[in-house]
């Protein structure tokens, strides 16, 4: 069995930031044991059932939780604009020098507040 370490921080972090304070209640939550639980914050193998189980049951994006892509909240406005696509779809044919460029330049102008 392969450890994923990333992962591993991943589900700490997404549980300490959860509601449940104890790994006991969570894995009673989920029905598996606290042994499961612990693994799972180790980078131990779990299964998809269970990633998805606790993905809902923390309110975490499943993507961010298994492999690190979006953000923990990717879920909850995973919505694409179609200026957004757009723009994505302008990248596709450049260079990932170019593509990473311009997602410097985009990241370093200021939000704008409304």
């Amino acid at each position: 069995m392969t450890y994923d370490m990333a992962r591993g921080r991943r589900i700490r972090e997404a549980i300490s930031r959860g509601k449940f304070r104890k790994v006991h209640a969570l894995a009673a939550e989920l029905d598996v044991s606290v042994a499961a639980v612990s693994r799972w914050q180790n980078g131990g193998h779990t299964s998809l059932e269970s990633a998805c189980a606790l993905a809902d049951l923390l309110d975490v994006s499943l993507d961010w939780l298994l492999l690190g892509r979006g953000t923990m909240d990717w879920h909850r406005n995973s919505a694409i604009s179609p200026a957004e696509l757009q723009m994505i779809l302008a990248l596709r044919n450049r260079s990932a020098a170019t593509r990473s460029n311009l997602v410097g330049l985009v990241e370093s102008i200021p939000p704008e507040h409304p």
